[in-house]
């Protein structure tokens, strides 16, 4: 099950390998419908939204590091689940591509492969995520044998822990906020 969305950004993105790790409560609220419009415009007249709202919620993708100097400042997102003495990688990914921005969630009872509607837009989103991280993950096809087993839902879980184990290898710091 998972919830997938590609939406177009007229908002600049910056050149940029940085992958940000985000705990599951704010990967979920970067998922909202809210969320996702300020991240994909710098046009707030355009939204419908509060000139407050609009700002509030700026600041808060400001202080996750995804938007710096009115940019999208990352390559991707992938959430954590802070436990008692580890931190668990979750399922699910926000990828900018070009002026595209590719969410899944793996965590969401929206959609279900063997009735997906979105399927042909998941499978190219894979394949472009993939692609542009080079990590092998496997073929998908568009018939009902791979929706019938799930094949893009375990190919987007190869996918995260690909461009998890890719980057885990660079990492310098892990910047922690007091309480």
């Amino acid at each position: 099950m998972c919830d997938y969305r590609i939406l177009n950004t007229d908002r600049p993105v910056k050149k940029t390998e940085k992958i940000v790790m985000l705990s599951r409560e704010n990967f979920n609220r970067l998922g909202t419908e809210n969320y996702m419009k300020v991240l994909s415009t710098d046009r707030r007249q355009t939204l419908g939204m509060s000139k407050s709202y609009y700002y509030y919620i700026l600041e808060d993708l400001k202080r996750m590091g995804l938007v710096e100097d009115n940019a999208i400042a990352f390559k991707a997102v992938l959430p954590f689940i802070p436990r008692e003495s580890s931190l668990d990688l979750d399922v699910g990914i926000l990828y900018t591509s070009n002026n595209h921005l590719i969410f899944i969630d793996m965590g969401s009872d929206k959609y279900s492969c063997p009735a997906c509607p979105v399927y042909a837009e998941c499978v190219f989103g894979l394949r472009r995520v993939a692609t542009e991280m080079k990590i092998k993950i496997g073929g998908v096809g568009n018939d009902e044998e791979s929706r019938k087993e799930r094949v893009p839902s375990r190919l987007w879980n190869s996918l995260v822990k690909g461009i998890f184990a890719k980057s885990i290898v660079r990492l310098e710091a892990i910047p922690v906020r007091g309480t």
